[in-house]
């Protein structure tokens, strides 16, 4: 027996694009799949055939879809960055210390990672719950968003290859982890240094008027594949395309700073760093010696603002909500950089 609270999503990586494997890693999060049968209707008449006829109605192909929504926790994220990003290196902090440092950055060589991802839902009135097993998951585009007093979240965008329903329910484990908040976060504009295999990225100045935060990573893969012999699905993983990265930011008009950027076009660096010091330490830094805490880094180079000059607000604090777009600027080894320090071997 359950009850609708009972759902679970877990995922592994595939061996071969599309064949399933058994899910061993799952989330505390949310999935909305869509999942549809593309028709083609035969234009053929006959006398007294007044309507579509049912066996001229045939499938062309398969498009599935989900959108998952995760808040990011201390443990068991590093999957699913990689899932979007492709590049990483996952290396031990500092000898004698239990933390690593994965750093994800966004991969240059096709193909991309395919997974399983499996939702267990609960039917109403109890009983076990109904497994819908996706496979050829690939991962299309991530967002992250942080707002004052809120939990820091992603909304990851997967397309998939096909479902069956007929795959039994794995059954779910979780890593016993905490959460990021907005209170755990610091931004900086422009970059002292970029992130190494053991060091954080470090930012030149504080900006203490920043009360919302959110940046859009889309790997843009193709939506072909499908070929004859496919059966109507997809026959080979989803290529890499142009990547954008783009972001918002709501400030509190306390300085020139963003303003006097945006009038000049002139790039700005930004370093946003989310340190969890509640659960205690993942050991040390031996040359600081500096305490190694769970964190989540994101780091940009060269960014330009869009947006607007401040306006007055009616008597109310003024505000600006600025889009802005991260770029190559030709001398960072990187177009961004996500850091994430946890206790977790492998991502």
């Amino acid at each position: 027996m359950g009850t609708q609270v009972d759902f679970s999503l877990g995922l592994a990586v595939e061996t071969v694009y599309g064949t399933l494997v058994t899910v061993t890693r799952f989330f505390e999060s949310a999935i909305q799949w869509k999942y549809k049968p593309v028709k083609v209707q035969g234009k053929g008449m006959q006398p007294t055939k007044a309507v579509n006829r049912l066996n001229r109605n045939t499938l062309a192909r398969i498009e599935a879809s989900g959108e998952q929504n995760v808040e990011i926790p201390t443990k068991g994220f590093g999957v699913l960055l990689q899932a979007v990003f492709g590049g990483l290196t996952n290396t031990l902090i500092a000898a004698g210390a239990t933390g690593y440092q994965q750093v994800h950055t966004l991969a240059t060589t096709d193909p991309v990672k395919s997974h399983t991802i499996q939702g267990v839902l609960p039917v109403l009135g109890g009983g076990a719950g109904s497994p819908h097993t996706f496979s050829g998951c690939v991962a299309d585009a991530i967002t992250f968003d942080v707002k004052e007093g809120a939990i820091l979240t992603a909304k990851i965008d997967w397309l998939a290859k096909t479902m069956v329903t007929s795959t039994a329910a794995a059954a779910a484990s979780y890593p016993i982890a905490d959460l990021f908040t907005f209170v755990h976060g610091t931004i900086f504009k422009d970059i002292t240094s970029v992130p190494t295999s053991t060091d954080l990225g470090k930012g030149t100045t504080a900006l203490a008027n920043v009360s919302e935060f959110s940046l859009t990573v889309k790997n843009n893969l193709d939506k072909g594949g499908y070929n004859l012999g496919g059966a109507g699905l997809r026959s080979r993983k989803n290529l890499l395309g142009v990547r954008s990265i783009t972001g918002k930011m709501k400030i509190e008009y306390t300085d020139n700073i963003m303003r006097d950027a945006y009038i000049a076009q002139s790039s700005l660096g930004l370093v946003l760093t989310f340190t969890y010091t509640a659960g205690g330490t993942l050991g040390f830094d031996l040359v600081g010696p500096d305490p190694i805490y769970p964190t989540f880094q994101i780091v940009l180079p060269a960014i330009l603002l869009g947006g607007d000059i401040p306006s007055s607000n009616d008597g109310q604090p003024i505000t600006l909500d600025i889009d802005f777009e991260a770029f190559d600027n030709g001398t960072a080894a990187q177009p961004i950089w996500v850091v994430y320090r946890t206790a977790d071997l492998l991502p």
